[in-house]
């Protein structure tokens, strides 16, 4: 490496003191290799509403009007999903994290509380690295500076074998994490019952940092035993008694706790928690020592509402009820009760355009006038349309519904003089119909985009999936009871709107089919047939039992999808059991259909096992990459290592011709670093024939969702931006070429890929540099003379720089011209940029 002093570059008018120059000599002659266009992907997950209310365009949430699960609780992770109570009084926590749920309030210590409790600790699926504590605990009461005092019963049999596959920083954290606080804790080896309290403590960070958490001080404890806390799940008694500075626990009526020494408050809060486990309560009680009852039955925050909480009502005089068990989609309907003039619910915020249709239809019955509109802000309609009087049974209602103006509005059904019951409330656009009901802005984005594969429908997501859900009339499909990733999906979206979409972003489908690793061992040939059933669904000729089905449904032409994958981030399960599950979906699915393509999960710590074992039953290795920010520049080297690694394993193993899938890559930011990390990911993948898929994630996501703020495409209710990493990906594929040209020379931390168009007239050169410093890179050739270098780039100047709703270009494409020096091509690269060089050949 040279440093050399340049006082200008005319061609991008940069001025610069000092920076680096490479020089590379390109040939250019003969292609070097041939790289597959499927590495630019990207992975399709029902996650914040990228398909339902998302990529397919229904306007309403909540259509069914099916209570949702206790809605107090804040998404962590990306997950949404609460108490609740069952037809049978039961309770029932949480699937995963910590999330409290106030039971009540009392004013007393002296008091007892009592109920049923049936638990067990174990490690839920999908959460073997996310360093959680298995326990669950009942805050029953405070000090007098309002924090809690504990009962808890804690089994860490699971957390000590939480494996970490140790794959991204983030991963690696979370195992650190999760060590120092287990030690901080003191946990015991085996179960045992606790009285503690929260204490905030210092541990160690990542980087050498440190990093304060709350960690549970036990005051008192006492071992558990197996009956007492087992894996059978059988109901328990618990008792607490609580009198002035004294706790007494009894567990099936033996007492294995006291302590004396509370602090005394004026006021107690009953709060249950449960950790990483899932827990079910009956009869819970408490009263006070006279027998007084404080409270019994349903806590509040999982009381059935009125009103379906995506909605809101409006009208004086109002009256709501939720209807179990009288509905036309799943359990609820909604009614309405104008007791003078009118009532009703409203949703938003809607997008309202005028000159747009906006299409619909909703279920009603009752005695009254039945009235839908759009209106804006100021709650004034601007669209309004009467369906009439309604009937006493179940009718169908269709709507069209004209704007006089455009604004920021929703959409409001409402009933006048009478009561009437509705569901399955459903909307779209005119435009969107046209378009075979997919969002037109988002659609267009992604063709911009041109991902060259989809994976779908997860991810995480697939673990509890069930694909016959997502297929058949619309208005029959029912709203997933899995909550996850914050949406409520009423699987509008399903395998043949995936497989619609595909097609019209010219998109290779691919498949990911799950294991269903938690659920018992008598169940999985039903799964293994499930996914076989999946697979003749989508290839299977229409005489085949379940090709007929999908030409029910519509599509009577075999979808030859070729691509499936075997489940996702297995890590968990073990590699045995998984390594079993490949042999066996692999060699049952190939019988259907021989010609498909198997992809198989890796990450784990035995994968050159199991390709030297069965690698002869996938053609392609499935990997996770997620870098933490600071990775943008040297986490494309470090993995390029790693898939060099990967090669020589297949190299060595009975199937040569497995290639890798980054099935999730990313960078976990959403401002310039994930563009700077996309072209380098992209420049290293192209340079190695062992990589030959990929899938980006995150593809698309709603602006409001909590986590996981990385998306290509961004998106609300009315609008969209793409994100730098989105950007970036765009601009290499806008000039992809399957030929690799291998160059020679030094080009430090830039990141440079050569190759040569697919017509043989142009050399493009993809160019990341990740550096605070410009640089100049000096490119010779075998070719006669250089006609013209037209350099389009990204260089905005600051890593932190972000697109927004507000700013959708703050990342901005800029153009340039290199300089031609004879046959040479010099090209100033400026600090922090990623830009793509053509050099158009005399």
């Amino acid at each position: 490496m040279k440093i050399t002093l340049l006082l200008a570059f005319m061609a991008v008018g940069l001025t610069v003191s000092a920076q680096s120059e490479y020089e590379i000599t390109v040939q250019s002659k003969k292609p070097s290799g041939i790289i597959d266009e499927m590495l630019y992907g990207q992975l399709f997950e029902h996650i914040y509403f990228s398909a339902n209310n998302g990529v397919w365009q229904e306007l309403i949430q909540e259509r069914s009007f099916e209570p949702e699960q206790y809605p107090g609780i804040h998404p962590r992770d990306g997950y949404f999903d609460g108490w609740f109570m069952d037809d049978h009084q039961v309770l029932h926590s949480p699937t995963r994290y910590e999330q409290p749920l106030r039971i009540d309030s009392i004013n007393t210590s002296d008091f007892n509380l009592t109920m049923d409790v049936n638990w067990r600790a174990y490690k839920l699926a999908r959460r073997s690295w996310s360093g959680g504590l298995m326990d669950i605990r009942f805050a029953f009461r405070n000090k007098a500076d309002g924090t809690p005092y504990y009962l808890r019963i804690h089994d860490p049999y699971y957390e000590s074998r939480m494996f970490t596959p140790a794959q991204t920083q983030a991963q690696i954290q979370a195992a650190k994490e999760a060590e120092a606080r287990a030690a901080l804790q003191q946990q015991a080896a085996t179960a045992d019952f606790s009285i503690c309290r929260m204490e905030e403590r210092e541990v160690p960070g990542w980087g050498g940092r440190t990093r304060r958490i709350n960690t549970l001080v036990p005051l008192v404890s006492a071992p558990a035993t197996k009956e007492q806390v087992n894996e059978s799940q059988q109901w328990h008694k618990l008792r607490i008694e609580s009198r002035s500075s004294r706790v007494t626990v009894f567990w099936d009526d033996v007492q294995v706790l006291t302590y004396d020494g509370l602090e005394v408050a004026d006021r107690h809060f009953v709060t249950f928690w449960v950790n990483y486990t899932e827990a079910t309560y009956r009869n819970i009680q408490l009263t006070a020592t006279d027998g007084k009852v404080l409270f019994q039955g349903t806590p509040g925050d999982v009381q059935i509402p009125a009103v379906a909480q995506q909605w809101t009502a409006f009208g004086d005089g109002g009256q709501y009820r939720l209807v179990k068990d009288d509905a036309i989609n799943m359990r609820y309907s909604q009614l309405i009760t104008a007791t003078k003039g009118q009532a009703g619910i409203f949703q938003g915020p809607q997008n309202i355009v005028k000159g747009e249709q906006y299409v619909g239809s909703i279920y009603a019955k009752g005695k009254g006038e039945l009235i839908v509109g759009l209106r804006d802000t100021n709650g004034r309609f601007v669209a309004r349309q009467s369906l009439g009087k309604v009937g006493k049974s179940w009718q169908k209602y269709a709507f069209t519904l004209e704007p006089e103006t455009s604004s920021d509005g929703d959409f409001a059904i409402v009933v006048n003089n009478g009561s009437v019951q509705v569901d399955m409330a459903t909307m779209t656009t005119q435009s969107g119909i046209n378009l075979g009901g997919f969002r037109p802005d988002i659609l267009q984005a992604v063709k911009e985009l041109h991902p060259t594969c989809l994976r779908w429908p997860g991810g995480g997501y697939v673990a509890q999936y069930d694909w016959q859900w997502g297929i058949g009339p619309q208005e029959n499909r029912q709203r997933w009871d899995h909550w996850m990733w914050m949406d409520y999906d009423q699987n509008c979206f399903g395998t043949d709107e995936f497989i619609r979409f595909c097609r019209e972003v010219n998109s290779e489908p691919v498949i990911v089919v799950s294991v269903k690793f938690e659920r018992p061992a008598s169940e999985y040939n039903q799964i293994l047939q499930d996914a076989v059933n999946w697979l003749r669904y989508c290839n299977a000729p229409a005489t085949d039992e379940w090709g007929a089905k999908r030409a029910a449904n519509g599509h009577p032409e075999p979808y030859n999808v070729k691509y499936w994958e075997i489940d996702n981030e297995m890590w968990e399960m073990g590699i045995e059991r998984y390594e079993q599950c490949v042999r066996d979906f692999s060699t049952a699915m190939r019988k259907v259909d021989p010609s498909i393509k198997i992809i198989a999960c890796g990450g784990f710590r035995e994968d050159e096992q199991f390709i030297q074992r069965s690698g002869q039953y996938f053609d392609y290795l499935s990997l996770h990459h997620y870098e933490q920010q600071g990775g943008y520049a040297s986490g494309p080297v470090r993995l390029g290592q790693q898939y060099d690694n990967y090669a020589k394993m297949i190299a060595n193993g009975p199937n040569p011709n497995i290639k890798l899938f980054i099935s999730e890559w990313n960078l976990n930011s959403i401002d310039w670093r994930t563009g700077l990390f996309a072209g380098g990911f992209l420049n290293m993948c192209e340079a190695r024939d062992v990589v030959a898929m990929g899938a980006a994630a995150l593809f698309i996501r709603r602006t409001d969702a909590p986590d996981w703020n990385n998306a290509f495409i961004n998106f609300d209710y009315k609008d969209l931006f793409k994100a730098p990493n989105c950007q970036v990906t765009e601009l290499w594929y806008n000039h992809f070429s399957k030929y690799r040209l291998a160059y020679s020379g030094e080009t430090g931390d830039v990141s440079v890929s050569t190759t040569l168009s697919e017509n043989g007239a142009d050399v493009i050169v993809k160019v990341v540099n990740p550096t605070d410093s410009a640089a100049t890179l000096r490119i010779k050739g075998d070719w006669a003379g250089v006609e013209r270098a037209p350099f389009e780039y990204y260089a905005p100047g600051s890593l932190t720089v972000a697109n927004s709703m507000d700013n959708k270009h703050a990342v901005a494409l800029k153009q340039a011209q290199a300089q031609v020096e004879g046959t040479d091509v010099v090209l100033a690269v400026p600090a922090l940029s990623a830009g793509v060089l053509v050099i158009h050949k005399k």
